[in-house]
């Protein structure tokens, strides 16, 4: 049995070197079968589900690197706050999310739960030409 703190390390190490290879061969060591994965365009049960979203982002986005800021856990759950930069296309510039996921381990020490918190409407709602003007003349008269 892993205890959280040894997950997370071994977890950090995974993201901060994700490849296409790590997707398929390390993440059968790191998340149960049953996995559930949720972030704010998907949610799915399932290893191969979970697969098949780090696929698409290594075939939709270039040089899409995680660097983990910080790490905590205590018993069966943890968070890591991480920085994501990609780029969209060959020369364009670097993009950068910033998030939080609380993942949680099974009694085997496998992640079963993996949740991202990160807000969509400023990465990537807010870059979209006509709804990010909208986006910008609502945060206005929302804002004190």
């Amino acid at each position: 049995m892993s205890n959280i703190d040894q997950v997370l390390e071994t977890y950090k190490k995974l993201f901060e070197s994700l490849s296409r290879q790590t997707v398929e061969e390390e993440f059968l060591q790191v998340f149960s079968s049953d996995v559930y994965f949720k972030d704010p365009f998907n949610a799915v049960r399932g290893l191969p589900h979970l697969q098949h979203i780090f696929q698409h982002m290594f075939a939709t986005l270039l040089e899409p690197q995680f660097h983990i800021i910080d790490l905590a856990g205590n018993l069966h759950s943890g968070f890591l706050e991480w920085q994501f930069t990609f780029k969209l296309k060959e020369k364009g510039d670097s993009q950068l999310i910033q998030g939080v996921s609380k993942i949680e381990i099974n009694p085997q020490g496998q992640v079963c739960s993996h949740i991202d918190y990160w807000d969509s409407g400023e990465y990537v709602y807010a870059k979209v030409p006509l709804l990010g003007r909208v986006i910008a003349l609502i945060n206005k008269r929302l804002s004190c």
